[in-house]
């Protein structure tokens, strides 16, 4: 089991595109999704973030939805070899910039190995793969958060049971 010793009280760790994220959660042993190259059966750590709904959100779902329609009549005027990609889920957008840093008490060093974002509609989520699985003896992890590679100065800490 795990223990959140400490984290932001409104667990908002980055704002970014005029949207707060926050920290979501944390799976300790976490299965590796399977095309990602490693070994049968290692097992990491997973962090999840969640986008705070708001008016900010809804605007820019608002705007992806317009921009979507409109790809989508430009793709049945002109093909879809002629208008390229559909626009980027806002999601995607707001997520794919806060990262996270995780450290512990043995200076093990983890490696971000997978990760995912989505997010239309109300619900922006994400989530960051990292390997090895803490080793035994691990009391505690530190996940520092990114923001466009830089520190935005928050943290969370993770008692391991």
């Amino acid at each position: 089991m795990t223990t959140i010793v400490w984290a932001p009280g409104d667990l908002v760790v980055a704002s970014t595109e005029g949207v707060d994220v926050r920290f979501a959660g944390v799976e300790i042993t976490a299965e590796i999704p399977e095309h990602i190259e490693r070994a049968p059966g290692e097992r990491g750590i997973r962090v999840h973030l969640a986008c705070v709904t708001s008016p900010a959100t809804m605007e820019l779902h608002v705007n992806y939805m317009k921009a979507l329609e409109a790809w989508g009549e430009q793709r049945k005027m002109h093909g879809s070899d002629k208008v390229g990609r559909p626009p980027v889920m806002p999601g995607d957008v707001v997520l794919s910039v806060v990262k996270a840093n995780i450290t512990d008490n043995h200076d093990t060093e983890y490696l971000l190995v997978a990760g995912r974002v989505a997010g239309t509609g109300s619900e922006w989520d994400g989530s960051w793969v990292f390997v090895p699985e803490p080793p035994a003896g691990v009391k505690h992890l530190t996940i520092e958060f990114t923001l466009n590679g830089e520190l935005t100065g928050k943290s969370c800490r993770v008692q391991l049971d």
